[in-house]
């Protein structure tokens, strides 16, 4: 099944083992903000309110994340890009569509308040207004098509510092 504007929400992605060790990896990481990692030195305020840790292809939560999705949707996916992140509260929403076909965001840890989640938006004209809400839940995953707009809605009130795992996926032609 291809995934074409669907938002597919997730809870108890990982097994309890999985998390676990995520959760150990997560502490020994070393994160470094998202712009000073960023190539093109774009300098937007998406990049800034973002600290990652790269994950290579071979790191075990990525090959876990992609046997789960790829068993959810029942097609092959290619691997575009894996990251731990670390957000905290920031003043404004972000909303953005990503280049790739589908996007995995598993909420890591953090307290479990709405909004700490994710906002998906439609936009016209240059202006985007929320639609749909999914609050924030230690271990659970959010796969949508990546061209739908989504931010962190981390700029509201009532929100917290989080941690999650993104990762961008191809379709295998």
């Amino acid at each position: 099944m291809k995934i074409k504007d669907y938002i597919i929400v997730k809870d108890n992605f990982f097994d309890e083992s999985v998390l676990k060790k995520i959760h150990s990896d997560l502490l020994g990481s070393k994160f470094t903000n998202r712009l000073a990692n960023n190539k093109n030195n774009e300098d937007n305020i998406y990049q800034k309110i973002y600290f990652e840790v790269v994950l290579n292809e071979k790191h075990f939560a990525v090959q876990k994340v992609l046997k789960n999705v790829e068993n959810l949707i029942q097609k092959k996916l290619k691997i575009g890009g894996n990251y731990y992140f670390l957000s905290t509260k920031h003043k404004d929403a972000t909303p953005h569509g990503d280049k790739c076909d589908i996007n995995c965001l598993i909420y890591l840890k953090g307290k479990e308040f709405v909004n700490s989640g994710t906002g998906f938006y439609d936009c016209n004209d240059d202006k985007c207004n929320l639609n749909t809400h999914v609050g924030f839940k230690e271990n659970r995953a959010i796969i949508f098509d990546s061209k739908i707009i989504h931010a962190s809605l981390q700029f509201n009130e009532n929100c917290g510092t989080r941690y999650v795992m993104a990762n961008f996926f191809d379709y295998e032609t």
